[in-house]
């Protein structure tokens, strides 16, 4: 096991806290690889520890280990908005050679970011990219730039943020969370198994840019879609019907037949809704 450790500002205690993370080789691992540190294990949703690194603050340190925020003020954006101007419209001078044959691959290289522009050499990618560097340099001028600790809203005394998942899989995080945690986490195997299957399939029909992450994304969002799709009881109603009167409940039915207790409950109120409209 690995410790590290970071400066980060609490929002709620308004102080820097020195977070200690005991790493494991799973998480080291995971965090290693150049798309899937950002992705929830259970779906295609960003981690919650992606999400907060989205969310930087800049802070003032005070006496005694205090600190406190520095807004994001008009004053500010507007600044940062000059220089994003400047650096475009050099930019632009240089895709038109006039400063030299490597002018805009050397700015281009000096502001690039191969998972946010996706080889977009355009202008309006390359000022997407400049304004919020020029955003965030502007505001670190008036103070330290740091890492939250904290979700955006979250109170204190809560769980850190995972490195893991989402804040919809995150089984700390209320019991709608939980439940879906329970329910996904059992098909985890199956559902890594449709993303190199959907991959291997896109690759060899050349649709799919390994490179892009938004491809990462797309297809851990049909992996889950197909997922949830397998997960619906194949076994007849009339099965189901059996079983309930054997007086077995709805999670021993669905261990029987291999399927969700959800999926149990949903097959069991389509039979009711048809019933109905006979």
């Amino acid at each position: 096991m690995a410790k590290t450790a970071r400066n980060a500002f609490d929002p709620y205690l308004e102080r820097l806290v020195r977070e200690r993370d005991t790493s494991s080789a799973r998480i080291r691992a995971k965090l290693d690889h150049h798309y899937m540190w950002c992705f929830c294990e259970l779906c295609w949703r960003p981690t919650e520890y992606s999400t907060i690194l989205e969310a930087p603050a800049v802070i003032k340190r005070l006496a005694g280990g205090n600190a406190k925020a520095v807004p994001l003020t008009d004053a500010i954006r507007s600044a940062a908005q000059t220089k994003a101007d400047d650096v475009v419209a050099r930019y632009e001078q240089a895709l038109a050679g006039k400063f030299g044959r490597f002018g805009a691959a050397r700015m281009w290289g000096a502001y690039y970011d191969a998972f946010e522009m996706r080889g977009d050499q355009s202008v309006s990618g390359f000022r997407d990219r400049v304004e919020r560097i020029m955003l965030y340099r502007e505001w670190a001028r008036h103070g330290e730039l740091l890492g939250s600790n904290r979700l955006p809203g979250q109170s204190d005394g809560v769980a850190k943020p995972s490195k893991l998942y989402c804040e919809a899989h995150n089984p700390r995080r209320g019991d709608d969370a939980r439940r879906a945690y329970q329910r996904d986490r059992r098909f985890a195997g199956k559902y890594e198994e449709l993303i190199e299957q959907i991959w291997r399939k896109g690759i060899n029909s050349a649709v799919l840019p390994s490179w892009d992450i938004e491809a990462h994304a797309d297809v851990r969002r049909e992996a889950y879609r197909q997922l949830q799709a397998l997960k619906a009881p194949r076994a007849p109603i009339s099965m189901i019907d059996d079983l309930l009167a054997q007086g077995m409940k709805q999670t021993e039915i669905a261990r029987k037949l291999d399927v969700s207790r959800q999926a149990v409950s949903a097959a069991i109120k389509r039979r009711a809704q048809k019933r109905a409209t006979r």
